[in-house]
């Protein structure tokens, strides 16, 4: 009887700590302060998207793509060759610029820094007067911020921008197509680009100092010598305008009208 009167507690702090470890898994892997995984999207195409801004897992070395470079990113379309969305990977390249991204769906269109992406802006050509057509962009998520955090590791737009601004760095994370700025990449034929183009790291999950190497070294290729035929899309905006958005899309619609 002493026996089974000593189990009966272990077995309750057992339970009470299963319960404990599966809320936390939750709350990690779909909500991040009542923001879910989809964010405030209301689309299912923006959904989607923001689902795989938010991931939260942590690639190993073993699940490198190391076919994955910069310059290939920044010579990459939509379809490309060696690598696909999803991917983990791992370059190294210059940082730029780090600034702290504007309110975003995926974030709940929060608008204070800790909720919202921190953007890298990385290059080869490292320069006074950077091209921006040169540019891939590498993404911090408020999820992975806080992770860091947790470790000890300030990874706030002002703590990367201290420790990172001017450098060489190698930095890993999730291959990502953000086809929202792919009208704002260099070879689109639009005035408003800022970035070479619409292939990312989103999220990254882990960035340290290092040199150039030979990876680094690649040539980068050109945006305008790519053969990506582009025009203007054909939708009827709600004030009666035709869409300015370029797109490659069979359709003739670009990914706001494309549903």
């Amino acid at each position: 009887m002493k026996s089974h009167g000593r189990s009966k507690p272990n077995t309750l702090i057992t339970v009470g700590v299963f319960i404990l470890v599966c809320t936390v898994n939750v709350y990690t892997q779909t909500l991040f302060d009542t923001c879910g995984m989809e964010g405030s999207a209301v689309r299912s195409d923006a959904q989607i998207l923001n689902k795989k801004k938010n991931r939260w897992d942590v690639p190993n070395t073993s699940q490198i793509n190391r076919a994955v470079t910069f310059a290939r990113m920044l010579a990459s379309d939509s379809i490309p060759e060696g690598f696909a969305e999803g991917d983990a990977a791992e370059i190294v390249a210059y940082v730029s610029d780090v600034k702290l991204g504007s309110k975003e769906t995926c974030n709940c269109n929060n608008t204070d820094s800790a909720h919202r992406d921190t953007h890298i802006e990385l290059t080869l050509e490292p320069n006074v007067n950077i091209d921006k057509t040169t540019l891939v962009i590498a993404e911090v998520t408020p999820r992975f911020q806080r992770e860091k955090l947790a470790e000890g590791l300030d990874w706030s737009t002002r703590g990367l921008r201290d420790a990172f601004l001017g450098r060489w760095v190698r930095i890993r994370g999730w291959v990502f197509f953000d086809k929202m700025h792919a009208d704002e990449s260099a070879g689109s034929n639009n005035t408003r680009v800022w970035r070479g183009t619409a292939w990312e790291l989103h999220p990254i999950t882990s960035i340290t100092l290092t040199t150039p190497d030979s990876s680094s070294n690649a040539p980068v290729v050109s945006r305008p010598e790519i053969n990506r035929p582009l025009r203007q899309c054909s939708a009827i905006t709600t004030k009666g305008t035709r869409c300015k958005r370029m797109t490659s899309n069979v359709s003739g619609l670009c990914w706001q009208h494309e549903r």
